[in-house]
């Protein structure tokens, strides 16, 4: 078992190290003291659970995986059955994963240079079990019984190499707590002095824009609606005004008496109105941007409508983990394990982004090409025994993700409506164990009860 958990091993970490590098260090998936050794080891685990994200696959495809490797190592091959590489990823150390994604965000994004981050939130779901409803309720809208346990989760990404680097998970019960405004407040310790937020209106507060230029970030964020023009401002430019905002008098929750009595008792900020072009997609085309940045020269009302507009690509960051990725519906059970399959939806994303930011226009790159590209390639590459072999496939699997380029198209814009007919089913009222089905089943029209 010795031998064998250790020639699998070794050729997992090899074919981590050669598709990934150093983004990826082998010292942090050692065996941790005190282990057994299994067949499914944590460079194994590791390997298979990556394999398993990039594929949208099933625990049974990693197994298969796991057994198609043995075969070509000449090794017993393992159960057909999951149950023990279920078992194998409960015991999978979470620093390990947590240490990766750190080691991986320090590579895209280096801290000593002036960065510009993106904020946005997003919800995700999960399997209806009572741990999970426990730890991730349902939405309060939603009966008993007939909805599934969601999490709230909102992301920082670089702009410039699309990277996530940090997350804040809350529930959907109990907005105050979970709401994507309060949630933003613990990614906080990743930005620096000098760094640049864009965000939309949703995370528009003074206390916000307080926070943040007292720790000397510059912020771009869309002014709220329900917020109305000062009477009195001083007109800067064209398009451009100066307001003083006044310091609410009554303290959020989540601010501590201290830090409130310190803020000053108003605030000036910058607010630019820009012209959204007709066909951009905006619901409104007179958009109001507010700044902490009061000195046009120190940021231009150019660069500042530009910094906005590019604010949507974090729109697509999102969709390429729930679409392609498959994070949309996370498939484990536990509490412990949704933690585990989100840390690895999140290294599997930025591993990609990695490999796509070695193109000469890596903004252009397709990140659905890449991950076809990557699970086409992989099986190839572990099959090939030179290498010399493996290292030249590996840069033509290189070279062909930079040549699938996504074609540019501006002022793009389409109705988001479906074509394809649903199936004629009904919506679920009570309960699946409380219904009963109806003889008629391709037509049902009333509900089951």
């Amino acid at each position: 078992m010795r031998r064998k958990a250790a020639s699998l091993s070794t050729f997992c970490t090899r074919q981590t190290e050669e598709l990934f590098g150093d983004l990826v260090p082998t010292r942090l998936l050692a065996k941790p003291k005190g282990r057994r050794d299994r067949v499914f080891t944590v460079p194994v685990v590791f390997w298979t659970f990556l394999c398993q994200i990039l594929g949208n696959g099933s625990c049974r495809s990693g197994v298969a995986s796991v057994q198609t490797l043995q075969s070509k190592l000449g090794e017993v091959l393992c159960s057909s059955s999951d149950t023990a590489y279920c078992r194998a990823r409960v015991r999978f150390p979470i620093r390990a994963l947590i240490a990766i994604h750190r080691h991986l965000v320090a590579a895209l994004s280096p801290a000593r240079v002036p960065r510009t981050f993106v904020v946005d939130g997003t919800t995700v779901s999960m399997p209806d079990t009572e741990a999970n409803q426990a730890c991730w309720p349902q939405s309060g809208s939603q009966k008993e019984g007939l909805g599934f346990p969601s999490m709230r989760i909102v992301g920082l990404f670089d702009l410039a190499s699309g990277a996530w680097i940090a997350m804040a998970r809350g529930t959907l019960k109990g907005s105050k707590k979970g709401s994507e405004r309060t949630l933003w407040l613990r990614l906080w310790r990743h930005i620096k002095a000098g760094d640049t937020v864009v965000a939309d209106a949703g995370f528009c507060c003074w206390f916000t824009l307080a926070l943040l230029d007292r720790m000397g970030v510059r912020v771009v964020i869309r002014n709220h609606g329900c917020r109305k023009a000062a009477k009195h401002s001083t007109r800067i430019g064209e398009n451009g005004r100066l307001e003083r905002w006044r310091k609410p008098s009554k303290k959020p929750e989540w601010l501590d008496a201290k830090t409130y009595g310190e803020l000053p008792d108003s605030m000036a900020v910058r607010i630019l109105t820009v012209e959204a072009p007709p066909q951009s997609g905006f619901r409104t085309t007179k958009i109001e941007l507010t700044t902490t940045v009061t000195d046009p020269d120190a940021l231009g009302d150019g660069e500042m409508s530009a910094l906005y507009f590019r604010r949507w690509k974090v729109e697509l960051f999102i969709d390429d983990l729930k679409t392609s990725l498959g994070m949309d519906v996370l498939r484990t059970k536990s509490p412990a394990m949704i933690y585990r399959e989100l840390l690895m939806h999140v290294i599997s994303y930025n591993l990609l982004r990695a490999v796509i930011a070695q193109a000469d226009e890596p903004d252009r790159v397709s990140f659905k090409g890449s991950l076809d590209r990557i699970n086409k390639w992989i099986p190839v590459i572990s099959g090939t025994g030179s290498r010399k072999e493996r290292r030249r496939m590996i840069e033509d699997m290189l070279e062909t993700t930079a040549e699938d380029l996504v074609i540019g198209r501006p002022g793009r814009r389409e109705p988001r409506l479906v074509k394809r007919r649903p199936k004629p089913f009904g919506l679920m009222t009570n309960p699946r164990g409380e219904g009963m089905e109806i003889a008629h089943r391709s037509r049902y029209k009333k509900p089951l009860s």
